[in-house]
């Protein structure tokens, strides 16, 4: 006989996932970010140096892939956390 999933176990799953892609997308951002349009700020960091960006660093540009990664970043967000929120889950997810 087939386990039935767990609901909740469910969605806590799928919260984690949505942790991870906001993860990865944000990378994306700072990676095609350092690429483009700053690339000339990229040169002032070694590699290996640790950096603190935070998404709203690359809302005012003007390339429209950044763009588009930002605005899919926030619909992530958006989405995890009303899932959290609607569902009482821990908010600790990414631990």
């Amino acid at each position: 006989m087939m386990k039935a999933f767990d609901y909740k176990a469910t969605l806590e799953d799928a919260a984690k996932t949505l942790q991870e892609a906001e993860i990865l997308v944000f990378t994306a951002i700072v990676n095609v970010g350092f690429a483009g349009e700053y690339s000339d700020i990229s040169g002032l960091y070694e590699e290996g140096e640790i950096l603190n960006f935070e998404p709203a660093m690359f809302e005012d540009t003007n390339d429209q892939n950044l763009t588009i990664l930002t605005e899919t970043l926030k619909e992530i967000v958006k989405a995890k956390e009303r899932i959290i929120k609607l569902n009482g889950l821990k908010t600790d997810i990414g631990e």
